[in-house]
């Protein structure tokens, strides 16, 4: 029989039997709505440190370079130096997946990330070509004067075009999610370092949890990367951002789009967590110059 072949239309008693029998529709959408009630109110969780360690001396910043990485995978309280959130199936995929299994192995690592920072020679061109003309112009370059800029370096104008549109768009998109308060319209993708930087950092404190060093050789390492990496940068939403970005262009082999960004550039929330003084982020809270 039809649905609504028992109610009149004409009769209000008729018309609000017929709605109280349908208590099944009215359960599922009172749950739907409450779901999102929750979601809305309940404020975002706390960034966790570890009791064990200090939050906020120079030890503190320094391991904070690491934070996007070290909470991506997760691997323990952002500030642990020993990544003691680690399981052994989890050290196991991580010995797999970075090929540390040896000590000389995880120090060489380390120092491809700290060195070679997974650059592209082009990629750091480009770049490099827009910071200069945007510290000569007073101002971030339009996309058409930074092209115009590479063209006249010699760059190649289509395989350029294509970089310009893919790092504008994550500025564009990274800026939208975590905040145009904390990346402000004059912070820009200077380099892509900040991710292997953010890698280096963290994959200094994996070394500890699988017997590579003691908490005292990290430390040192992690001082290391900080003072090499730290000059070519002024804030932490500008390293942010450069962590970002190099996650998804070094993925997505510079081909970014809505659905690449979605994979690789998820970091995001992190990114936003770390900024806030609510949530007790870090970046916060530290200054960016040790």
């Amino acid at each position: 029989m039809h649905p609504f072949a028992r109610v009149d239309f004409n009769d209000i008693g008729s018309i609000i039997g017929w709605l109280i029998g349908q208590w099944w529709v009215w359960a599922i959408v009172g749950v739907v709505v409450l779901f999102f009630l929750v979601v809305w109110i309940l404020p975002d969780a706390k960034v966790k440190g570890s009791e064990d360690y200090s939050t906020t001396d120079t030890e503190a910043n320094e391991i904070a370079l690491g934070f996007l990485q070290i909470t991506n995978l997760p691997s323990g309280p952002w500030n642990d130096p020993t990544a003691s959130g680690l399981s052994d199936r989890e050290k196991k995929t991580l010995v797999d997946q970075w090929g540390v299994q040896t000590r000389a192995e995880w120090l060489e690592g380390i120092e491809r990330l700290t060195t070679v920072r997974r650059r592209r020679e082009v990629w750091s061109l480009y770049l490099a070509v827009r910071a200069e003309l945007a510290e000569r112009l007073g101002r971030i370059p339009k996309a058409k004067e930074w092209l115009a800029a590479i063209t006249a370096e010699g760059g190649d104008k289509r395989d350029a075009r294509s970089f310009v549109t893919a790092i504008e768009y994550i500025e564009q998109e990274t800026r939208k999610h975590v905040g145009k308060d904390v990346i402000t319209p004059s912070v820009f993708v200077k380099s892509l370092d900040g991710y292997a930087l953010g890698q280096a950092v963290a994959l200094t404190t994996w070394g500890v949890a699988l017997g590579h060093a003691d908490t005292a050789e990290a430390r040192s390492i992690i001082r290391g990367i900080n003072a090499d990496g730290r000059p070519g940068f002024s804030s932490w939403a500008e390293f942010g951002l450069s962590y970002i970005a190099g996650r998804v262009m070094h993925w997505s082999d510079g081909k970014v789009d809505e659905k690449s960004y979605e994979k690789y550039g998820d970091g995001w929330s992190d990114f936003k967590a770390a900024t806030s003084a609510k949530r007790l982020g870090p970046w916060a809270t530290l200054s960016w110059s040790l």
